[in-house]
């Protein structure tokens, strides 16, 4: 194992929003606080609050909307033009990645403070870049986690369930993505052991996940939510940085990266089309038809989208223009240790969504 990355401390704990002061005191005195609007009118005030009791001067700055290489810069600027020597990011994964971003360049510590479960971005050492309007660019790699990690279950129960729903889908790809690309390989003990993680979550998804969404949509912080919030950020971010250029995402990821390039994108998030993308894949690799179901079964008691309608590519021009997208990109689809081409991607996504609509009946 050459290399393994992970934050210096994860902590999740009820109530720990109220105190992140006390855990900024080592990293330095004048934070930035990196959040979005919406964010910071439902945790901003109290972050602050709990900053200026431990004796710290900080500065909020509002997120804009994408991990840009403008709004990083921007970041950037203000960190160095400030004075800042700490900075703080939070809310969902595209505000976490700038921060984490912009702090790198700046050679500052980062702390993460997620308020959804729908991404593993509070742990991970990648930030992916979009444009102002949100079409993928590349993907950073940072080469460190965040320094710290805070997550209170309390706040990311009251999120919207489709976040975590959609988080427990970005999870479960690891598996599915990961076995494959692995398939073939030579594997090392750090390679085993995400190997091992990503089945160990997609086992707890499958028996924990359908109670943490329902607890999830009535606003309770049970020992489920708790799991899957561990599972969907501890111990995705885990197996990423085990398992690191050798664990890569696949067909499941193409899809998603490749749909940014649609205009009205936006109505669906990350963890979403990576949970049909999976069933793409599935398809594509040929696998037991027991095997799919199961899964779509699954993703009806997640919340999650069965159909090309639901992803928003019910259009057939749409997809045929993510079809050639993801073999534009081509990186991702190409780790497949089989060959593809377009129109087996595109039949598997008509059959994807036949399964789908079937089950939808």
């Amino acid at each position: 194992m050459d290399l393994f990355l992970a934050p210096e401390r994860y902590i999740q704990q009820k109530g720990i929003i109220k105190r992140v002061g006390e855990f900024l005191i080592p990293f330095g005195k004048r934070p930035l606080l990196l959040a979005d609007g919406l964010v910071f009118s439902i945790v901003g005030k109290t972050i602050l609050e709990s900053l200026k009791e431990a004796g710290l001067s900080s500065r909020f700055e509002e997120f804009r909307g994408e991990c840009s290489p403008e709004e990083i810069d921007k970041v950037a600027n203000i960190i160095k033009k400030e004075g800042i020597d700490v900075v703080i990011g939070c809310g969902g994964g595209k505000s976490l990645d700038t921060a984490k971003a912009a702090s790198l360049y700046a050679r500052l510590p980062v702390i993460t403070i997620p308020t959804s479960a729908a991404t593993c971005a509070a742990w991970s050492f990648i930030a992916p870049t979009y444009t102002r309007e949100g079409k993928y660019i590349k993907t950073l790699d940072l080469k460190k986690s965040p320094d710290l990690t805070l997550v209170d279950p309390e706040v990311i129960s009251q999120a919207p369930a489709r976040l975590i729903s959609a988080g427990m889908a970005d999870t479960l790809a690891k598996w599915y993505e990961g076995r494959v690309v692995v398939r073939n390989m030579e594997k090392d003990l750090s390679t085993e052991l995400a190997l091992s993680l990503s089945k160990r979550a997609c086992e707890l998804i499958k028996e924990f996940g359908p109670k943490a969404k329902e607890d999830v949509e009535r606003k309770r912080c049970s020992k489920e939510v708790e799991l899957i919030i561990q599972t969907n950020i501890l111990l995705t971010g885990l197996i990423a940085g085990l398992g690191r250029e050798k664990f890569r995402s696949v067909a499941a990821h193409a899809l998603n990266y490749a749909m940014t390039m649609l205009r009205g994108n936006r109505s669906t998030l990350h963890g979403e089309r990576v949970a049909f993308g999976i069933i793409m894949q599935l398809i594509l690799e040929r696998r037991n038809e027991d095997e799919i179901e199961e899964l779509l079964e699954l993703y009806s008691l997640l919340g999650l989208p069965l159909t090309l309608e639901e992803i928003g590519l019910g259009d057939e021009e749409r997809l045929k223009i993510v079809v050639k997208e993801i073999f534009r990109q081509g990186r991702r689809i190409r780790n497949l240790p089989f060959p593809v081409d377009e129109d087996m991607v595109y039949k598997a996504l008509l059959k994807a969504d036949d399964w789908g609509r079937k089950m939808r009946k």
